[in-house]
């Protein structure tokens, strides 16, 4: 019997190695050539933790309208494919734009962009290359859904220049990576209404609070490089800060089900989720044992959760 290590676990679990980089050293993309490992970081494929968050609000939205289990779950597959799609695309647009700023940052200096691997030039491509898959999976829906997705594309530009111009970008983060939400209830045909608008305003305070968790690992370097966001502009109060955001998240969610006529799936969902989010507040307030990274983390468990009992709760129709 092969004893299992703390390496094959922290790899299994796709966290990095103590290695003051935000890139996990070894995974599936080992077996590539060396060439194309520079893309699997450029895309940020090696840490699918991005577009998990990015996918859930829109998974746990679809059962909630009026579509069938197959129409449901076909429509999730091409949201999942295309939120990996999209993730990648933004997440190269953001480092084409803080390059300079990610060669400060010892987290951020060894991505791809900033050390010099890949040229502006080729990275246009594979953005381009991105959007277009993006742009196929986006033809697979109804058009009503094709005009409330191309409408984020502003967002998405102006997320990587916020930190530019204000405090608090991890606000324009939260309307921007919410977008699954609207886009996916435009894919169900249904009519919009204050429920959906909750929801999405729930996803955006969810993501203010857990983007600024994440932003604590750097946290001190960018306060030293005049990096502006939320874990440095709420440094003095950041358990108040996450923990209101994470107040009204919740009471947003149980507002939107409510409005939505949910049933009580969704609502036990909501609650057991609340719980999640209080100890991630808890853990909050001591940052020297519970690291940063692995709060942020734990958020996926939750999409996930709250997306198993919304589907419980489309089932039971």
């Amino acid at each position: 019997m092969i004893a299992l290590k703390l390496d094959d676990i922290a790899l299994f679990m796709n966290t990095p190695k103590t290695n003051n980089s935000d890139m996990v050293e070894n995974g599936w993309w080992d077996a590539l050539p060396n060439n194309y490992i520079k893309w699997i970081r450029l895309g940020r494929f090696d840490r699918p933790v991005g577009f998990w968050l990015l996918l859930l609000p829109g998974w746990w939205v679809l059962p909630l309208t009026n579509l069938s289990l197959l129409e449901c779950l076909k429509i999730m597959f091409i949201f999942l494919i295309g939120s990996i799609v999209m993730r990648a695309a933004g997440c190269t647009i953001n480092d084409l734009w803080d390059k300079d700023i990610d060669k400060k940052i010892t987290r951020t200096k060894n991505r791809p962009l900033a050390k010099g691997d890949i040229s502006v030039n080729q990275a246009l491509v594979f953005l381009l290359i991105m959007s277009l898959i993006g742009l196929i999976c986006l033809y697979q829906l109804n058009t009503k859904t094709w005009f409330v997705a191309i409408s984020a594309i502003p967002l998405i530009i102006i997320y990587p220049l916020a930190k530019r111009f204000t405090k608090w970008p991890q606000v324009v983060l939260g309307l921007t990576f919410s977008w699954a939400v609207p886009t996916a209830w435009a894919s169900a045909s249904e009519n919009w209404n204050l429920g959906i608008i909750l929801i999405y305003f729930a996803t955006v305070f969810w993501i203010i609070g857990y983007d600024t968790i994440y932003g604590c690992q750097d946290k001190n370097e960018d306060e030293k490089f005049g990096v502006k966001n939320s874990a440095v502009s709420a440094k003095n109060f950041l358990s108040a800060f996450v923990s209101i955001s994470y107040i009204l998240c919740f009471i947003l969610l149980i507002l939107g089900g409510y409005f939505l006529q949910a049933n009580y799936f969704w609502f036990l969902g909501v609650m057991i989720c609340g719980l999640h989010l209080l100890f991630q507040v808890i853990k909050l307030q001591d940052l020297n044992k519970n690291h940063p990274l692995k709060i942020f983390k734990s958020n996926v468990h939750l999409g996930l959760l709250l997306t198993i009992f919304s589907l419980s709760n489309h089932i039971s129709y």
